[in-house]
């Protein structure tokens, strides 16, 4: 039975993946599905089939990971006062076109690939990054519509503490996929969660702290990137598909039955 095992998992390969992939049983007509384990680089929190049909496009998911690690990157060592760098306005070409535009149209092609949690995520997190460039690079002038510094701090804070909900609920969704994928939620989610106290009661120190968290959080990013891109075709150090950079709920395949038909 041919199976899919490129770097994007979408190429036709007659060799057997790895010992983690399970062949569904075959049909004498239409395509046969072998199921994978959640993957960091493909941001599949759950077990997903595939099909031995081949795929003319790949996942978008690494290039919605990248964005998102570079603007992190950088944006984690401006609140972190790197170099004494403390505005984030050099970020907003970032904040624009990387990781909101592109970011954005990655996140539309994930949900062609059929991936529920990689679309939410790129989508929302394109769009988080956007509006919040508009924002803090002040290109819109929204400082200007408000009296003074409190009043601009207080509403921003407003602003960031529904996007700390909204990180807390993509983390738990992340509670049986990968190690890595519940560490990059997390570190997001605590970034957020920091930066909205700072934001909130103007503590610098614990603005420094969310930088900190924001420039672990592209790291988690990069790997994602490095897991998506790597594989045993095309790279002599792939990521191996073990049970240790699994979350203990993922460690057990379903019944081939009761996974949803990617």
């Amino acid at each position: 039975m041919s199976e899919i095992i490129s770097n994007s998992e979408t190429a036709v390969h007659n060799e057997p993946h790895d010992e983690k992939a399970r062949a569904i049983a075959p049909v004498s007509t239409g395509p046969q599905y072998v199921v994978y384990p959640p993957r960091t680089g493909l941001l599949r929190v759950s077990y997903y089939k595939k099909s031995d049909q081949w795929r003319p496009y790949p996942t978008s998911c690494a290039a919605g990971l990248a964005l998102s690690g570079i603007t992190l990157f950088s944006l984690g060592l401006i609140l972190c006062q790197a170099n004494s760098v403390t505005n984030p306005a050099i970020l907003s070409g970032s904040f624009f076109f990387a990781s909101g535009l592109v970011q954005i149209i990655t996140g539309i092609w994930a949900i062609v690939d059929n991936n529920l949690f990689g679309s939410v995520l790129l989508l929302c997190y394109g769009a988080f990054f956007t509006s919040f460039g508009a924002i803090v690079t002040d290109v819109m002038g929204v400082e200007d519509y408000y009296a003074n510094t409190s009043d601009y701090d207080n509403a921003l804070g407003i602003y960031l503490s529904a996007w700390t909900v909204f990180d807390f609920f993509l983390f738990t969704a992340t509670f049986k996929s990968t190690i890595p994928l519940f560490v990059l939620t997390f570190c997001k989610w605590f970034f957020m969660l920091l930066y909205t106290i700072a934001t909130f009661g103007e503590h610098e120190g614990c603005k420094v702290a969310s930088g900190v968290f924001c420039f672990l959080t592209s790291m988690c990013a990069f790997y994602g990137v490095y897991d998506g891109l790597s594989s045993a075709a095309n790279s002599y150090a792939p990521v191996p598909e073990t049970k240790w950079l699994r979350m203990p709920g993922a460690w057990n395949e379903p019944e081939p039955d009761k996974i949803p038909l990617v």
